[in-house]
């Protein structure tokens, strides 16, 4: 046991599983409690020293496990895997004397982990292999299988097209229809959308529901769903161009109208013009009901795309002209473009309703004659002209008045996180976001210089058990990394000041450095903010500073007088 911690800590981690061939059960539970005493100690190593014993430790845990779910905790946990994928050929190595069923049985359990799914991807495809196990569908597996799939095709570039990677990849089948379950598409999918690209995957999979390999009903079915769902625009961008590969047939187009009515009234632009487009084809081959007709005209009226809404004005001016005895269920809709806010709307719509409002019946035109009231003072002359006089305005209605929209109130910034553990929360939301919330960033701010002033090593200890995994976390001071933090404006200077990964005289040079004068406010705006920060920073290294003078007050960015003189007074 002595000698296979010795080897973990001092050895690469090719040394390790010949070790543990000579061990036998009881040795390697016995070696385990070492193991999990040593991965608790590696953790508050550097993060350089870290990753020498990693490995090891990651192939010594998983042979010294005998139950199957205690060897995918450990295999899965965040602070063994790091950033790096694990080793397949030692881990393999470690387990071969397991039987089939447990291999299959560590593999799923890998799979449903969602924080490492993705990247044990090689890992888990390996034991399913060895295994001879139903393959896994988790979200994280689906990932990693694309990732791993783009990334064989990207480097055979030109070479190879992404569709005869996926015809010969044995996975293809079974996983690639699960993206349209998916809570997000793997970000590889939509990324390329340059119709000459080998690596379309919209292009490559409507390819292949044509050949056949992918049942052309699900991908079709799929694509609906998802534009049904809704979703960022990248997404909807990408089935709808796998839809338009498709090219559906009249009947499947003529089996979905429900379908395209809610794209048409609840889509993104793209989506719902698409959708409009579909529906227009179905009434001029005769397959469009009235009613449909209608009921969509309802919502897509109220619409502020106006390219959307003159279309539909324009589909419904022929339904009525092609067959008049539609009046009486598709004016109503009609009627609803009058609350809408541009004025060359009301006008186009009412034209409509002139040219065809002799035609409806009585509690038609009474209906219509309320909507017509809500029409401004521009109308008013061509309302009573379509109706044969004034219409009555609504009982409760007021005078028509033109008003500005209300002025905004501003609203009170929340207060700093009061605990530790909400402000650990918050610090590690905004570190790990794509688009950090600015009342967020302020109130983290403003929080860590309150708690490094309190209590500066508990701070830094819940910080670092939070925000293990992260590549900048551990280590000291080093130029390149300091380089990069010059360079950005982030929270990461602050909390890179806190844990030492930024010498003190780089601290200072930024706190007295300004190189925004002259330039575009642009650049002395983010001079300021690096200015804040590094100050910031400053105080992670004294804790003197008991709060920031200059957060907000007020959601607008503002600061109340009577707060900022209140501030001077305690800091006085």
């Amino acid at each position: 046991m002595k000698e296979l911690l010795t080897a973990v800590r001092e050895s690469p981690a090719h040394h390790v599983p010949p070790l543990l061939a000579g061990m036998d059960l009881a040795e390697r539970r016995a070696a385990l409690a070492g193991l999990k005493a040593l991965r608790k100690e590696v953790r508050g190593w550097s993060w350089e020293k870290q990753g020498k014993v990693r490995r090891g430790l990651l192939v010594a845990g998983a042979g010294c496990h005998t139950g199957a779910a205690g060897c995918a905790t450990w295999l899965g946990g965040r602070d063994l895997i790091g950033w790096d994928r694990p080793p397949v050929p030692l881990i393999l190595a470690v387990l071969a004397d397991r039987d089939p069923e447990w291999l299959g049985d560590v593999a799923h359990r890998l799979a449903a982990r969602t924080a490492t799914a993705e990247i044990s991807y090689e890992l888990i495809a390996a034991l399913v292999k060895k295994a001879q196990c139903p393959l896994p569908t988790t979200e994280g597996f689906v990932r990693g299988w694309v990732s791993t799939v783009s990334r064989a095709q990207w480097q055979r570039q030109r070479r190879t097209p992404l569709i005869e990677v996926l015809r010969a990849d044995p996975y293809t089948v079974d996983l690639l229809p699960r993206i349209f379950d998916m809570t997000e598409l793997p970000p590889e999918m939509p990324w390329s959308d340059d119709p000459d690209s080998p690596c379309r995957w919209g292009a490559t999979l409507a390819s292949l529901a044509e050949e056949g390999l992918l049942e052309r009903s699900v991908v079709v079915d799929g694509c609906v769903a998802r534009l049904l769902r809704g979703g960022n625009s990248s997404e909807m961008r990408f089935f709808l161009t796998v839809l338009r590969e498709l090219d559906l047939t009249e009947q499947e187009e003529a089996e979905r109208i429900p379908d395209w009515a809610g794209m048409a009234a609840d889509g993104i632009s793209t989506v719902a013009g698409h959708a409009q487009g579909v529906l227009t084809r179905l009434d001029g081959r005769g397959e469009l009901p009235v009613r449909a007709l209608a009921e969509v005209s309802e919502s897509v009226l109220f619409r502020t795309e106006k390219k959307l809404v003159r279309s539909q004005l324009v589909l419904l001016g022929k339904v009525l002209r092609r067959d008049p005895s539609t009046v009486d269920e598709l004016l109503p809709a009609v009627g609803g473009a009058f609350e809408h806010e541009d004025i060359d709307i009301q006008e186009r719509a009412l034209k409509l309703l002139a040219r065809y409002l002799p035609a409806a019946g009585a509690p038609v035109r009474e209906a219509l004659a309320e909507s017509a009231a809500l029409l401004g003072p521009a109308h008013r002359a061509m309302v009573a002209e379509v109706f044969g006089g004034p219409v009555a305005e609504r009982p409760g209605t007021a005078e028509y008045e033109e008003l500005l929209p209300p002025v905004p109130s501003p609203q009170p910034l929340d207060p700093a996180p009061a605990t530790l553990p909400e402000l650990v929360e918050e610090v590690v939301t905004l570190v790990r976001s794509t688009t950090p919330d600015v009342t967020a960033f302020e109130r983290a701010l403003d929080g860590l210089v309150r708690h490094a002033h309190s209590d500066r090593a508990a701070l830094t200890d819940a910080l670092r058990d939070a925000l293990t995994g992260e590549w900048w976390l551990d280590g000291g001071p080093q130029p390149q990394f300091e380089r990069q933090l010059r360079s950005e404006v982030s929270l990461r200077a602050v909390l890179a000041a806190l844990f030492g990964r930024v010498s003190v005289r780089a601290v200072q040079e930024e706190r007295a450095s300004w190189t925004a004068a002259g330039t575009c406010p642009h650049a002395a705006l983010n001079g300021v903010m690096k200015a804040r920060l590094w100050e910031a920073a400053h105080a992670m290294l004294t804790g003197g500073l008991p709060f920031p003078l200059a957060v907000p007050t007020w959601h607008t960015g503002s600061l109340e007088p009577a707060v900022l003189v209140e501030r001077l007074r305690t800091y006085q």
